[in-house]
């Protein structure tokens, strides 16, 4: 079943940036993945922090996204992001 994963990112430190963003496409890419949308969120209600950027991600299935967030080739660059930005993570379900 598809799932979505949804990614919060608030900048602490933007140096980390630009190796994941070469890295960490490939990696997504091999799991199944896809990167649906990403950019900085326009609030249209609501209160609350607003994130730097919001980034959208579609995975076949729970098991594969599960499985490219703990393979080693990627924990290097999850470091680096969790060392460099506060990130909240959501998984959905597809309807």
């Amino acid at each position: 079943m598809t799932v979505y994963l949804v990614v919060e990112l608030t900048y602490l430190d933007e140096g980390w940036r630009a190796d994941y963003g070469r890295a960490v496409p490939p990696m997504v890419a091999a799991a199944g993945g896809r990167y649906l949308a990403a950019g900085a969120p326009d609030v249209l209600e609501g209160e609350g922090a607003v994130p730097d950027r919001v980034v959208i991600f579609d995975f076949p299935s729970a098991q594969a996204l599960k499985g490219f967030l703990a393979s080693p080739e990627y924990q290097p660059y999850a470091q680096s992001r969790q060392a460099g930005a506060t990130t909240r993570m959501y998984l959905i379900d597809a309807l």
